[in-house]
């Protein structure tokens, strides 16, 4: 049955419009064709995926929530019960200025990791990560994004019940899915002029990579959609990094929606922080150097 997969590479810049990319795919027997890839903005985006009438899925690259110890501690300071779920979070996040945020996750000092960041600790930074890249404004930006979405037509994994015709909703690290398919998952991303041909040569191997995964790894991705990119798309993601980024949000998805086996159970980790931190979809990795 074909559906429609879509991926984000988020910004959480507030200048309008900002680096948001978003790709969507068409998926079905034969495997995910990217059918879209562009430049929408955050502003734009919501209604960009209401729009989307065969939507089954879409992964957005920024962390859903925060440390458990965080929001213990806002929750102290802001002289509120303690956070009982994601919901209660974001509900109060919404009436919580960027500024006044700010100001709680210095006072609080430590970059704590959630659970499921402690899994990737060697490529994963925290959501409170201030120095550059800083985390805080997109974590900020993306929760309140997800605050926004129509709870009828969305469901925010793992947070919420994905039955029905709900569009399942997935924090997805496009680096935390490279890295697992023994994949280049960093240096594609440099902006300096004088390594903008190392950088694009880097990029278009990745995503030749990624069209011949089960090709070249044979049994290893049997169970991984093919992934199918034309001509002009290519050029869009060799261009541009955040574009890549979106598009293999999209692929990652993709792997979910077809074989969800390949991804481990949030609550495997019996530990119920799940419920607030949340959790990064990506696949099982096989590599013998597991971070």
């Amino acid at each position: 049955m074909e559906s429609l997969i879509a991926g984000v590479d988020f910004s959480g810049a507030r200048d309008v419009p900002n680096q948001t990319w978003l790709a969507v795919g068409r998926l079905d027997s034969m495997g995910l064709e990217i059918m879209e890839l562009r430049q929408t903005g955050s502003h734009k985006l919501p209604g960009e995926l209401a729009a989307l009438a065969q939507l089954k899925a879409v992964g957005l690259d920024f962390p859903f929530s925060l440390p458990a110890d965080f929001l213990r501690f806002c929750a102290e300071k802001g002289s509120h019960a303690p956070f009982q779920s994601w919901q209660e979070v974001v509900e109060h996040l919404v009436f919580v200025t960027f500024d006044d945020f700010l100001a709680l996750v210095k006072e609080f000092e430590k970059e704590s990791k959630r659970l499921t960041d402690l899994a990737y600790r060697a490529i994963a930074k925290s959501p409170m990560h201030r120095a550059a890249p800083s985390m805080v404004q997109m974590t900020y930006q993306g929760m309140r994004l997800l605050a926004g979405l129509d709870p009828s037509k969305f469901a925010v994994l793992p947070f919420q019940d994905a039955g029905g015709s709900r569009v399942s909703v997935l924090e997805v690290f496009p680096r935390a899915t490279l890295w697992s398919l023994s994949l280049p998952d960093s240096g594609y991303k440099g902006k300096e002029k004088k390594d903008r041909e190392k950088v694009e040569a880097l990029r278009r191997d990745v995503l030749m990579q990624l069209t011949q995964l089960r090709e070249k790894k044979g049994a290893i991705c049997k169970d991984y959609p093919r992934l199918s990119v034309g001509k002009s798309l290519q050029h869009v993601a060799i261009d541009s990094a955040d574009a890549l980024d979106a598009l293999v949000a999209c692929y990652t998805t993709a792997i979910w929606a077809t074989a969800p086996v390949l991804f481990a159970d949030p609550f495997s980790v019996d530990n119920e922080d799940v419920l607030l931190e949340g959790w990064i979809y990506a696949p099982a990795s096989s590599r013998a150097d597991k971070v």
